[in-house]
């Protein structure tokens, strides 16, 4: 008899195997169980014991030698029922600990000044992370964004809108200088199209994209596998939102 699935509800294989052989055998003895499971008779008592525990099998003594045996298979839901019962208690324990635990989280996360994202899922981890963080009315800024790689032109016409819109849907206003190249273009039109995006152009090419929001500083760099640098501290925002500042009253409309 194929027991196998029984692993989905918690049994290991050898568990499987010797309560599998008790449904064959009916009444059996260690010596006989270990033979006919195929399990070694050293671990034959380790694993009965585990059965007997969830109330699938049990075991009587007779003339001192230990006899075993399945219960009605109906004691499997008696089981599944007791499993639920403690897992909802593990449930309730961990969600007694969460606010400390997210206290404790949150605390060594400030902690965490410098992070790096690769690739493209780098890059939409960042952008996640930004209107998971952003409310309705937060601003946010960008100055150098560009093209990017010749590669990476038409993924990132694709990329950027998209959460570009994303972040103006949710109320979010976002102030972007776009370097000289971009002026024009059909990325630059998508993402202008909604009120909550505000545009303007820098007559040169900047090497890098920087995106800034709620003391979050994001340096871009868009090849053909992204890279990004975010830096936590309010310190560093401070000084490139000065230089965006700067920037954006020589950029041009």
């Amino acid at each position: 008899m194929d027991l196998k699935n029984l692993k989905e509800i918690g049994l290991t294989e050898g568990e499987i195997s010797v309560y599998s052989s008790l449904l064959d055998l009916g009444e059996s003895t260690k010596t006989a169980l270990a033979k006919a499971s195929k399990v070694s008779p050293s671990n034959i008592y380790d694993i009965t014991n585990r059965l007997i525990e969830k109330g699938i099998i049990s075991k009587v003594e007779k003339n001192g030698v230990a006899h075993f045996s399945a219960v009605n298979p109906k004691h499997l839901l008696n089981f599944l029922e007791e499993r639920k019962n403690k897992i909802d208690a593990e449930k309730e324990l961990v969600n007694n600990l969460l606010p400390n635990l997210l206290l404790k989280f949150n605390k060594t996360k400030e902690k965490v000044n410098v992070e790096v994202f690769n690739g493209w899922n780098g890059l939409k981890t960042v952008f996640d992370n930004l209107l998971e963080e952003c409310r309705r009315g937060t601003e946010n800024f960008v100055f150098g964004a560009s093209k990017g790689d010749v590669e990476v032109e038409k993924k990132a016409d694709i990329f950027f809108p998209k959460y570009s819109d994303a972040r103006a849907s949710k109320g979010i206003i976002t102030s972007i200088i776009f370097n000289k190249n971009l002026r024009n273009s059909e990325r630059v039109l998508e993402i202008t199209k909604n009120k909550n995006n505000h545009a303007k152009f820098l007559d040169q090419t900047t090497p890098a994209e920087i995106m800034l929001y709620k003391n979050i500083t994001c340096i871009i760099i868009l090849t053909n596998e992204p890279l990004v640098i975010r830096i936590s501290g309010k310190e560093v925002f401070d000084s490139f939102k000065q230089q965006f500042d700067l920037l954006w009253k020589i950029a041009k409309s």
